[in-house]
């Protein structure tokens, strides 16, 4: 019985050779492209699960109020709140802190000094391997971090210094003068941690610099916490009693400065797609949970059209076999046959679609990985996971789209059809309508979206940032240092002044892009707001306002006439106005409190975007800091820096020997911010292409279908004096007013979706009704051509060839 049935359905394949094609080209796509999709979902979705305590492993987030307004949410917390979590609660099995540090390491090895700037340091304790799971290869988890100027380092840093040398015992330098003894390896943190490291240094040896302040201070937040709870706690309720504790042990003190702190238990493993807070581990890398959740959308938009395809032509085919199932009928099939008949060639058409999916999918595998900026696995495809989803794919698709041409088939009459009594597939079907309606309704939503997204992406590139960064090369400032920097600095910039083509040279402690940690209140001395702002501080020297050609509304930059800068303040107009004045004019030469000191407002600048259009301006205060601070900026007249950097090379060596030159190029770093968003563009793109792709191939399958079942119609038409252009218009008008329904239908519910997602960004482009027309247009005009290329090709026929034999 199995064997016929395999018999029988190969000869309908061969006889129906290129319908066989369209649908097994359009299961495979419609396969490859929910399997990537699906992958990437996975990935995202398996940040820090490799934790196998991931469950109950919580990040402390802070969020700050100001006079009843939540100043900021930060992702790093006050170091004092680890151990009074540990210390008052019992639910509370471990803690530990990363307080994150950059720098030049320095080995000095039998062959020379090996020097590299180092961004991914971590100053913590031993208890971050009994939290975690990084794996310690060398070295004892009790000891490797206890007590101070102790470091554990990659297995690559590892390499990167020590070759083939065993570390353990090795003295590193930190800056030059800090130095750390190796006592442990562990391995490489996997990509898919929301947090990344090197180097991690022992957390006594900040805790001896800072006279403790590292372990008891409530006000500075930059340590990442994370706590370790007993299985089974219930998080909401250990919230409250936490909250609570807050309430009674801080809140009178708190209340003083009219503020508010709140400590979050975030879950781990909602963080890498979780809100976006301030002082993110890796902000480049954060993924975005709308996104992913957008992506599955699409797979399952893509997969639905592909199966679509499928019910439509085997239903549209299927008046081509009623003949067939009338005779198998009439000779005693019964119909449990017949529909075991057509889910065969259904299951055969899905596996074939299947296997050319997952040779596909091998082979897209790095291109995919590399346009979605994630470095996914090769190893995903042997994973249990892969192949459950591959069968669940296959069985679902053979199932779903098999079925109910299956029952059509079968639920012929033999008598009526050998009579000649079946219905035309000429006078449609709803069921088939509605199908085509869905395939391009889900289209117009995707092309939409596409529009909606590349718009979003190239407004926020091409918006004005109140900040001039192009033509700007930036070294990152020199790690190891002596007491003579400052006018070394200054020898510096006064040799790079001689380089044909640099226009000006400043130091600070940020550039745009570099997200801002030195934060602190302000508060008027007269006047204003009762408690303190809080805000970020750059600290400039005096050539950075006209560098970078910002905006002074009122007052006067930093100027070398003025000795005792160091004692004024610069504001943005975002910080003069939450200061309370009025007009920028007002503010000049009023006197304030911020970080400790008195100083005098001398200018307001226009606000400038310090981030990307995804973040809103911020309050800032700028410092006079002389040559120190973490960037040297270069602005030079020409596009090509090659030349510059080549002849900086010289005076930085000789003036700062032992550092490694470290470099970027400013408009390029700050638009690093938008990679994620590209990306997800780039693949939402893609996969919209293919779901309109897999769509024509069904609607020009249907239509070469239909224009043959009225092959002898057109004839007669044009007999009777149809014109060619008349015949075109009579077969498409049916399909595209299909179309035109999917375009009534997918617009309302795109409009709203996207809108709806660009709430999401402070800055955005407002939704407009082009979009929505221009999608509907492109949408028509693919469906015009799909079914346009038949019917013109039928219309042109000689009608004396298709009537000959009437």
């Amino acid at each position: 019985m199995i064997k016929n049935y395999l018999l029988t359905a190969f000869r309908s394949f061969f006889k129906n050779r290129s319908f066989t094609i369209l649908n097994v080209l359009g299961l495979s796509i419609g396969i490859v492209a929910s399997l990537l999709i699906l992958q990437y979902v996975k990935y995202e979705r398996s940040y820090d699960a490799f934790h196998t305590k991931a469950n109950d492993i919580y990040r402390i987030q802070y969020n700050q109020w100001q006079n009843g307004k939540l100043r900021f949410e930060c992702a790093a917390a006050v170091p004092a709140v680890g151990p009074a979590l540990k210390n008052n609660f019992p639910e509370v099995r471990r803690f530990t802190r990363l307080f994150p540090v950059s720098g030049v390491i320095s080995y000095e090895s039998p062959t020379g000094i090996k020097s590299f700037r180092e961004e991914k340091m971590q100053i913590t304790d031993s208890s971050v391997f009994e939290v975690f799971d990084f794996k310690l290869v060398k070295g004892d988890k009790s000891d490797v971090l206890s007590g101070p100027n102790k470091a554990a380092i990659s297995e690559r840093a590892a390499k990167r210094y020590f070759s083939d040398e065993d570390p353990i015992g090795k003295t590193i330098s930190w800056d030059g003068d800090r130095k750390f003894e190796v006592h442990g390896v562990f391995a490489d943190v996997p990509d898919n941690s929301h947090i990344k490291f090197d180097f991690m240094l022992s957390y006594q040896t900040l805790n001896n610099e800072s006279h403790r302040q590292s372990e008891t201070n409530w006000g500075w937040y930059d340590f990442n916490t994370y706590v370790l709870l007993e299985p089974g706690t219930d998080v909401k309720k250990f919230q409250a009693k936490w909250d609570n504790w807050l309430v009674a042990n801080k809140d009178e003190e708190w209340k003083k400065t009219n503020s508010k702190k709140e400590f979050i238990l975030q879950p781990l493993l909602d963080i890498h797609l979780g809100k976006v807070l301030l002082q993110e581990s890796e902000p480049a890398e954060r993924g975005d949970r709308e996104s992913v959740y957008a992506l599955s959308f699409i797979a399952l938009f893509i997969l639905i059209i592909a199966w679509v395809n499928y019910i439509n032509l085997a239903t549209a085919k299927s008046f081509d076999r009623a003949n067939e199932v009338g005779v198998r009928k009439a000779l005693g099939a019964q119909k449990q046959q017949l529909i075991y008949q057509f889910l065969a060639e259904s299951i055969l058409i899905n596996l074939v679609a299947a296997i050319i999916a997952v040779v596909a999918v091998w082979l897209l595998w790095p291109s995919f990985s590399s346009l979605s900026g994630r470095t996914i696995p090769l190893t995903y495809m042997i994973d249990r996971d892969f192949w459950l989803l591959l069968v669940g794919l296959f069985v679902g698709g053979a199932a779903l789209s098999g079925f109910y041409p299956a029952m059509v088939l079968s639920s012929f009459k033999p008598v009526a059809v050998l009579k000649g009594k079946v219905i035309s597939a000429g006078h449609g079907n709803i069921m088939r309508k509605s199908l085509v309606v869905f395939q391009f309704a889900a289209s117009v939503f995707l092309i939409v979206g596409a529009i909606v997204v590349y718009r979003q992406l190239a407004f926020m590139k091409n918006q004005k940032l109140g900040i001039e960064i192009d033509k700007t090369l930036v070294l990152k400032s020199p790690g190891i240092t002596d007491s003579l920097y400052m006018q070394k600095v200054q020898l510096f910039k006064d040799e790079l002044s001689k380089v044909p083509g640099v226009q000006s040279v400043s130091a600070s402690s940020n550039v745009p892009g570099d997200e801002i940690f030195w934060s602190s209140g302000i508060r008027r001395l007269t006047g204003g707001p009762d408690a303190p702002i809080a805000g970020y501080t750059v600290g400039i020297d005096h050539d950075y306002v006209k560098s970078f050609g910002l905006n002074i509304v009122a007052g006067r930059n930093f100027d070398r006439d003025h000795p005792d800068e160091r004692h004024r303040v610069i504001l943005n107009r975002a910080m003069a106005e939450a200061l309370d004045f009025d007009d920028p004019l007002d503010a000049i030469g009023h006197k304030v409190s911020h970080g400790g000191d008195t100083s005098e407002i001398v200018g307001i600048l226009e606000n400038y975007h310090q981030m990307s259009l995804k973040e809103a301006v911020v309050p800032l205060v700028f410092r006079f800091s002389g040559g120190y601070g973490n960037f040297i900026a270069i602005k030079i007249d020409r596009e090509n820096y090659r030349d510059v950097l080549t002849a900086v090379e010289t005076p930085w060596n000789t003036i700062f020997p032992n550092n490694p030159l470290d470099y970027f190029v400013l408009d390029q770093f700050f638009n690093k911010q938008y990679e994620s968003d590209r990306q997800f563009g780039q693949i939402f793109t893609l996969f919209t292409l293919l779901a309109i792709f897999i769509a024509c191939l069904g609607l020009f399958g249907l239509s070469s279908y239909m224009t043959t079942q009225r092959t002898k119609e057109i004839g007669i038409r044009k007999v009777l004096g149809s014109s060619v252009g008349q015949v075109v218009f009579l077969l498409s008008k049916g399909f595209l007013n299909l179309v035109a329904i999917a375009v009534l239908i997918a617009s309302p519910i795109a409009w709203i979706a996207m809108e709806r997602w660009l709430t999401g960004f402070p800055y955005h482009v407002d939704m407009s009704v082009a979009v929505v027309i221009i999608a509907a247009l492109l949408v028509m005009i693919i469906a015009f051509f799909s079914v346009g290329l038949q019917t013109l090709r039928a219309a042109r026929v000689n009608p004396a060839q298709t009537l000959k034999y009437e």
